[in-house]
């Protein structure tokens, strides 16, 4: 449950170093493969267990370089009622062949929870109570490289809750199941 007072400072880092925001990788999962998820919510919020259905895999998505993002966005209608988009967008490279097309149709048409690894180390999970879908999935490639390609993806769905940050047995977990 979100606590609805204040409760912490978000301040400015004071270390000095480099800001490592980028996308790493994405893991998918089929939303319907995730039976629960724990959020420990001792120290702010984080998902600290995932239980995941007999035969589910996690499916790594690498996603061209700089063209990865995320986005957790609140939402306020008209008559006041509010809820978060959750975002994630990506390219992915390569060849299109007859296997691609069985991972296109998968990719528009399902229901996916989404773990976006950070270059910083940190993991967040999108859509984890009710999946993301896909708004654009498309497929193309120029000679002149203006479009890239592969497959150019969006996903997001409306959420009641913010996007959690994992721990780091979440992550053991997810890593565990994950496919090849």
């Amino acid at each position: 449950m979100a606590i609805c007072k204040l409760n912490d400072n978000w301040l400015r880092t004071s270390s000095c170093g480099y800001q490592l925001g980028a996308i790493t990788m994405i893991y998918a999962v089929n939303a319907s493969d995730i039976e629960t998820t724990t959020i420990d919510t001792t120290d702010g919020q984080e998902v600290s267990g995932i239980t995941f259905a007999n035969g589910a895999e996690v499916y790594s998505l690498e996603p061209a370089r700089n063209s990865a993002s995320w986005s957790d966005t609140l939402v306020v209608n008209d008559n006041g009622t509010k809820y978060r988009t959750h975002l994630v967008a990506f390219n992915l490279l390569g060849n299109y062949s007859k296997e691609q097309a069985d991972v296109v149709d998968a990719i528009s048409l399902g229901k996916y929870v989404i773990v976006v690894a950070k270059a910083d180390g940190g993991y967040v999970m999108l859509g984890r109570l009710n999946g993301l879908e896909a708004t654009v999935a498309t497929i193309g490639g120029s000679e002149d490289d203006s479009v890239p390609n592969g497959l150019q993806v969006s996903m997001e769905a409306n959420q009641a809750e913010v996007a959690l940050p994992l721990s780091a047995e979440a992550v053991t977990a997810l890593l565990a199941k994950k496919k090849g």
